[in-house]
């Protein structure tokens, strides 16, 4: 298993419901079909501070998606979401899960 963690700050203005009602429409005409998706968990850190965590089912299915995002019509309504140049992203591979 594959996570992407994507840590951001929302822009100027942006609310976190109009970032909730963005992604919404993003998943649903683009990221739940996608090939190798699992899951999309948005998380707040602290005001105004996000971190997703978007689990695949492996590195290559995570790379693929972006070559599709040309496909997702509220893709510009998603990116203005994002506070410029504080996008970091971090990746995780599972290596033991206690349950």
């Amino acid at each position: 298993m594959y996570k992407d963690l994507i840590n951001y700050e929302l822009a100027d203005g942006v609310t976190e419901s109009q970032l909730l009602e963005v992604a919404n429409r993003v998943y649903h005409e683009w990221m739940k079909d996608l090939d190798g998706f699992i899951s999309w968990e948005i998380n707040k850190i602290s005001d105004n501070n996000y971190m997703d965590i978007v689990v695949w089912t492996s590195k290559e299915a995570s790379l693929d998606s972006e070559k599709s995002m040309d496909k997702c019509t509220s893709a510009g309504d998603w990116f203005s979401c994002y506070k410029p140049g504080s996008i970091n992203s971090k990746f995780l591979y599972s290596v033991k899960n206690f349950e």
